[in-house]
């Protein structure tokens, strides 16, 4: 590294004993890029007390640790821009080549065979001109392109499969690109390298293997023990960064001056591809397609997979939202006809009076405009989308996994390292002694899951119930008073509702993830389904109950009993002619609307705050730590100030979880309610165009960089997908029923019996 972005080194640690080189392996020289970061306080080294001091002992004995796994090591002294008095020690990690290979191996990662690609055939030559237009305008992936011999004419054309096969170090000459050890790896698959090294690091000797036989201490035990303050892996650098200030982007950018450990070679400026850049200009553009390739090879497989699933949805929605918003205009036509002939029947003459007439009738006409004499046949046709929509993107998911050669990683994944194996067998391939769970014990704790999961969907039951309970009763005992009606049954059941979401929501948060903790899963893969089905059963619970209620619930004649049985005047009515649908249209139509804003303020308006402040506090960090430093200097960041800005960017966390979460939710509101709103997939696909921009800049710009997994599908959420369709499709069939308009003009139960067993048969 130049010395202008060197800092005084902290710790000098012994030189890694040269590599053997092997067979077949490269002798370009290797970049010594920073592959991870650890960060520890400077002060922890000078304090005396006991419990600093074994802190001080576990952390040089995984910086040994990691020395002994053949992984390289510098420290560098930077000051912390939120505390200018204190300094952190930020360890730059480098993976050999060597020891790179190695874990490929280990974790039996696919690489493709050099020289067995299969190009696309070329178009029909009546479709060329759109093939042609497809690609100048549309496509923004070109990772898949190769140049193929083809009849004796060198021709670059797409690759329809490349043949691969796992990794083995000794066959390094049969790959592609072996000849370059830098680009060998793809970024994403590096990372997962990376960390997947780092986090299997167990410091424990054979003492405490004896005494804690299933208490590993790995970096996630040195984070948890604040042993290391932070862990992350740097992003990529790039021109377009908009953390940096506008003449910092005009200057020449090379490799070297902020992700090598090294200097590179002399005479030579060695340019790394603007990955970021790339993205930024594909990814964020509306009109173009997604680069799912570049987002593989970035960010690995589980990312790259979300995105194709939103974008086939995106995609699969036009239809019904086109469909949808033509039976809205004509039920807002038919509403209004029939709404006209009141209106102008109006007498009043006070101005108030008018105003406040005409909006409420306004919102009635809208709230009837939703539930119209075709609404059975858009609920039909939303069903049958619904099954079609998972059918494509069963194909489009089983395409992708096959060209990124991850269709069996689930087959060969490695083990968690928090699996507890309690004892042996004899693996029937190997023949070797291996560790395993006893399924009885995993039964039981299933079990165990499942009856806490069951308790606290029925406290949300509880509580929904409460909430009502308490709105009906103020409506009949305290709504003499106008005003203090609009409080007591409007405002303080909503403040209710949102207090018990917010409380039970965050307790059984802790809950799930303390039990999927104990059930002591095997894989990654395995560990995040159970996640997934913990957390998505309580929101299922959360987000819909409500709207249950008013469907199929609301409005019901309780006779002398009431509801609750608290009476014959204790009832719960949807209004004006009882017209439950209508209720539940406006209900879902807020929801749909309301539900995302909270997120794009946390995704969008947070993020850039906290980058102004950053930004500042870093500028004034920099004034007062050196006033004297050049101009010249002033236009170039230096890797310390690189690395303090990695730092103070927020965690990402689970982001796959979170984003599937919120969309799947919303897929839940336009399956389960299909009937009550045909706008519903407009509003759907305008919040998924939004937020599917929005995420691809979090990831880019805004957050860290997530540490990249490789995943063969998108998991436990198409089984979700697939059980909403199928409540859906009984959902819709009882609101087409029972609750809409055309419904409750049959009288006899027998007919309207008849059109549910008619809905799920065409289904």
């Amino acid at each position: 590294m130049n010395s202008e972005y060197e800092l005084k080194r902290r710790s000098s640690s012994p030189e890694s004993p040269p590599h053997r080189r092997r067979r077949g392996e490269s002798s370009n020289k290797e970049l010594k890029r920073i592959d991870y970061v650890l960060i520890y306080e400077l002060d922890e080294e000078e304090k005396d007390d006991a419990k600093t001091q074994e802190k001080n002992k576990l952390r040089n004995k995984f910086k040994e640790a990691i020395w002994e796994e053949g992984l390289e090591m510098q420290e560098d002294e930077i000051t912390d821009s939120k505390n200018f008095d204190k300094k952190n020690i930020f360890i730059k990690i480098h993976v050999p080549f060597e020891r790179i290979c190695t874990q490929a191996e280990r974790v039996a990662v696919e690489m493709n065979i050099r020289g067995l690609s299969i190009p696309e055939d070329p178009p029909p030559s009546y479709l060329e001109w759109f093939y042609e237009f497809e690609r100048k305008h549309l496509k923004t992936d070109n990772e898949a392109k190769k140049i193929f011999t083809i009849d004796g004419r060198s021709v670059e054309r797409y690759t329809v499969d490349s043949v691969a096969t796992t990794f083995e170090k000794e066959k390094m000459k049969i790959f592609e690109n072996h000849s370059d050890v830098n680009t060998f790896f793809r970024p994403a698959l590096r990372c997962f390298l990376a960390n997947d090294i780092l986090i299997n690091i167990d410091i424990r000797d054979e003492a405490d293997r004896q005494n804690e036989p299933l208490n590993r201490k790995g970096l996630k035990y040195m984070l948890m023990e604040k042993i290391f303050l932070d862990a992350f892996i740097m992003h990529d650098e790039s021109d377009i960064d908009p953390m940096e200030e506008e003449e910092k982007k005009k200057k020449e950018r090379e490799f070297g001056s902020r992700f090598v450990i090294d200097d590179p070679p002399e005479g030579k400026k060695l340019i790394l591809p603007d990955t970021r850049k790339e993205l930024h200009e594909s990814w964020l553009r509306y009109r173009k397609y997604q680069p799912l390739w570049k987002i593989r090879n970035y960010f690995g497989e589980k990312i790259s997979l979300y995105f194709a699933w939103v974008g086939t949805l995106i995609v699969s929605l036009w239809i019904p939202t086109l469909l949808g918003l033509a039976i809205f205009f004509y039920g807002l036509y038919l509403s209004i006809e029939h709404n006209i002939n009141n209106t102008n029947q109006l007498n009043a003459t006070d101005p108030l009076t008018l105003t406040k007439s005409y909006v409420e009738r306004s919102i009635q006409v809208i709230r009837q405009a939703f539930d119209n004499k075709v609404t059975p046949y858009y609920a039909l046709i939303m069903c049958l989308w619904g099954t079609l929509f998972l059918e494509f993107w069963k194909r489009k998911n089983a395409e992708l996994a096959y060209r990124w050669d991850v269709d069996y990683f689930e087959e060969t994944e490695p083990d968690r390292p928090q699996f507890q194996g309690t004892q042996k067998k004899r693996d029937p391939v190997t023949q070797e002694e291996i560790w395993y769970y006893p399924f009885k014990r995993q039964l039981f704790k299933f079990m165990f899951s499942f009856s806490i999961l069951i308790t606290m969907v029925f406290f949300v039951l509880i509580s929904v119930a409460m909430v009502i309970l308490y709105r009906v009763y103020t409506a009949v005992n305290l709504c003499s008073d106008p005003k203090i009606c609009i409080i007591v049954n409007a405002l303080v059941p909503a403040l209710l509702n949102a207090i018990s979401i917010m409380l039970l929501g965050k307790l059984y948060e802790i809950l799930a993830y303390k039990l999927t903790n104990w059930e002591n899963h095997r894989t990654q893969t395995q560990y995040d389904d159970a996640l997934i089905i913990k957390l998505f059963a309580f929101q299922f619970a959360n987000s819909y109950a409500s709207l249950f209620y008013i469907a199929f619930f609301r409005g019901i004649n309780y006779g002398k009993d009431g509801i609750f049985g608290l009476g014959e005047k204790y009832t719960d009515s949807c209004g004006t002619d009882n017209n439950c649908m209508a209720m539940l249209s406006l209900q879902v139509l807020v929801l749909m609307i309301v539900k995302p804003l909270p997120k794009f303020l946390k995704d969008i308006i947070l993020p850039w705050l906290l980058k102004k402040w950053r930004l500042r506090k870093i500028c004034r960090g920099k004034r007062r730590v050196d006033d004297t430093e050049s101009a010249q200097k002033k236009k170039s960041l230096t890797l310390p100030d690189f690395l303090e800005r990695e730092r103070l960017k927020p965690e990402l966390g689970d982001f796959t979880l979170g984003e599937y979460t919120e969309k799947v939710l919303i897929y839940g509101y336009l399956m389960i309610f299909a009937a009550s709103l045909p706008v519903a997939p407009l509003i759907a696909l305008i919040v998924y165009l939004i937020d599917i921009r929005v995420d691809a800049g979090r990831l880019l710009w805004w957050y860290r960089r997530p540490i990249s997994t490789i995943a063969q599908d998108i998991g436990m959420w198409y089984g979700i997908l697939y059980v909403l369709n199928v409540i859906g499709v009984i959902s819709n069939a009882c609101l087409i029923a029972f609750t809409s308009h055309w419904g409750r003009s049959f009288d006899e139960t027998y007919k309207k019996l008849l059109i549910v067993i008619g809905f799920e048969v065409c289904d």
